[in-house]
């Protein structure tokens, strides 16, 4: 007997043949045009309208390629994106494969803690950096997709930094990885290369298939524990609405080790004068002391 949860590779297609498939002007028209109309077949010529193919035999050549992988057949003889399908347009508008990103950095509405000098964010390489320029001490730094940056203005940016690293943040903690949607395990770590330099202990999680990683502080990775959200609600601050680096404690934020063997942190975070600890273990729980 099979274990069910394994897929039969037989039943798929090979990376080399599949993105093969997609390596044709006339192919990708005809996926961009079933992604203009998501939630409605084409028949086919509507398609082929749209696609501005005049050979309808070279048409029907490339449209019979794409189906049964990115493409596939209505009972009403139309033609829709498939799930597969579906991921290309997605890939096509984040610009993950087609775009790099220009190099740009901008001043945040947020200041540094320590010194009082405004936060800087540095996009470079696909990747979003916040910095505090007077200190040169670096605060987190994440992958942007370049296609994010269409249709939002200089001011909405940041905004979408902060949500863009709370999806993913969310996904970790519920070990699923968005690069190939394997399973992540989580563990504590202090030996990690991309722990930051302030940073003593961190949270690490790892694709047990891609080998995709992230790291997080013990304080980011708590932000959305129950009595953390409380804690901040009770003093006016929404963390739904707060870009998690205007957040003070964050930055110098106290985390102790009581055991390595097995780990044992406990983390303190204040607020007015007011007081948050709590205790998270080997397993990645998390209670208040």
């Amino acid at each position: 007997m099979t274990d069910s949860t394994e897929q039969d590779e037989s039943n798929g297609t090979s990376p080399e043949d599949a993105f093969a498939l997609l390596g044709d002007e006339t192919r990708i028209a005809i996926i961009r045009a079933l992604g203009a109309t998501p939630d409605e077949s084409l028949s086919f010529s509507a398609l082929r309208e749209r696609t501005n193919v005049a050979d309808s035999g070279q048409f029907n050549y490339h449209l019979g390629k794409l189906v049964g992988s990115f493409v596939r057949r209505t009972e009403e003889d139309g033609y829709e994106l498939t799930y597969a399908g579906r991921r290309i347009i997605g890939a096509i508008f984040s610009g993950t494969f087609t775009q790099r990103g220009t190099p740009t950095s901008f001043e945040l509405e947020a200041t540094c803690p320590i010194c009082g000098a405004s936060l800087v964010a540095q996009y470079e390489q696909e990747r979003v950096t916040i910095t505090c320029p007077t200190c040169d001490d670096q605060i987190s730094t994440f992958g942007f997709p370049p296609g994010a940056f269409e249709n939002r203005t200089r001011e909405e940016l940041p905004q979408a930094f902060d949500g863009w690293i709370r999806t993913h943040l969310s996904a970790v903690r519920k070990c699923f990885c968005l690069n190939c949607t394997g399973r992540m395990h989580g563990s504590m770590t202090d030996e990690s290369e991309h722990l930051l330099e302030d940073q003593t202990v961190g949270i690490e999680h790892v694709c047990e298939r891609c080998d995709e990683g992230s790291i997080s502080s013990i304080g980011v990775y708590l932000l959305s524990h129950p009595d953390v959200i409380a804690f901040h609600d009770d003093h006016g601050i929404d963390l739904d609405e707060t870009p998690f680096w205007e957040l003070p404690w964050l930055r110098e934020e106290n985390a102790t080790v009581l055991s390595s063997d097995p780990w044992r942190v406990r983390l303190a975070l204040e607020l007015d004068g007011d007081r948050l600890e709590l205790e998270i273990e080997e397993d990645l729980s998390a209670s208040v002391i």
